[in-house]
Parts: C-alpha cells; structure tokens; sequence
C-alpha cells in the first residue's frame, strides 16, 4: 500500500513548523515596528512592576546589591538567549533547507538549545531567590503579596481570556 504522504510533503510541513516556530522565537523589535514585539512589551511592562515592587522593599545596601546583581544578570541573560534563538533559527534553516536533511540531529540541535535555556532560567531564578532570602520577614511578606496579584492577573488573562477557562 502506498503512502499518501510523500517525503518532500513531510519537509515542507517541518520546514513550515520550524520557521514559524523559529520566527517567533527571533522577532526583534526592529522587524516589529517602533512598539516593539510582545514579547519586548510584556518584558518592559515586567520590569517596571519589578521596579514597583523595589520601591516598596525599601531595600538596604546590601540587599540593593543583590537585587541590583540579579537584574543585571537577568537582563544580559534575556539578550543572549534571544540573540542565540535567533542565531539557532538561521543555522535550523540552512541545515533544513540542504536536500537530505537530519530532521533527528536538526531536532537534538534545538533540544540542546531548550536544555541550555532551561538552565539558564534556573541561574536567574537562584539569584532572585538570593535577594528573596535576603528579605526580612515584613519584606518577604510584601513579595509574597505582589508575586500573589500576579499570579491571580495570570490566571484572569490565561490562554482562555478573561475569567480563564470555560466552566462547566
């Protein structure tokens, strides 16, 4: 029995999935527009509710010397990471696009990036928890309170919209 599926059709359709996959994962804000991809904009909006929360701490110096060491590195590891997204969609492309291509090796390549993001998220979650720790317990109290309005904000305007998920 024959396939209906010929090899070329099944390229073209992970060529389709990886580029936009990979595209979504490149976008800067240059080929965005002047405001900025969503990504750029939920970021900005993070960072100055982060800053809110800074104020509130009334933070001493060496608690500011954390916290201001956990935002440096966060932000540079939020540049490299999108700068190496960006550069693994270009090498994704031109390997995908070579007759013959290794979608097995192509998709252990993008597996080793995700494992390196993965490990890179949890470097800046560890340095937030170091300013976290370094919290007195009405400073930790304020955290709490400000990292629980978010997560409630997360779950009103889930994938689902607002109010979250249909009820039954």
């Amino acid at each position: 029995m024959k396939s209906k599926f010929s090899p070329r059709i099944l390229v073209a359709a992970v060529l389709l999935a990886l580029g936009v996959g990979g595209t979504a994962f490149a976008m800067n804000p240059e080929r965005c527009g002047a405001g900025g991809g969503r990504m750029e904009q939920r970021m900005a909006y993070g960072m100055k509710e982060m800053s809110r929360l800074h104020d509130e701490l009334k933070l001493d110096a060496k608690q500011e010397a954390i916290w201001q060491e956990a935002d440096k590195a966060g932000k540079a590891s939020m540049s490299e990471m999108r700068d190496q997204r960006r550069k693994q969609h270009e090498e994704v492309l031109a390997a995908v696009s070579q007759p013959g291509a290794d979608l097995r090796a192509i998709a252990k390549q993008m597996d080793a990036l995700k494992d390196a993001g993965r490990k890179q998220h949890e470097a800046n979650r560890d340095r937030w928890l170091a300013v976290y720790d370094s919290l007195d317990a009405t400073q930790k109290e304020k955290a709490r309170l400000f990292f629980k309005g978010k997560i409630e904000h997360m779950g009103q305007w889930g994938r689902f919209g607002p109010g979250g998920p249909p009820r039954n």
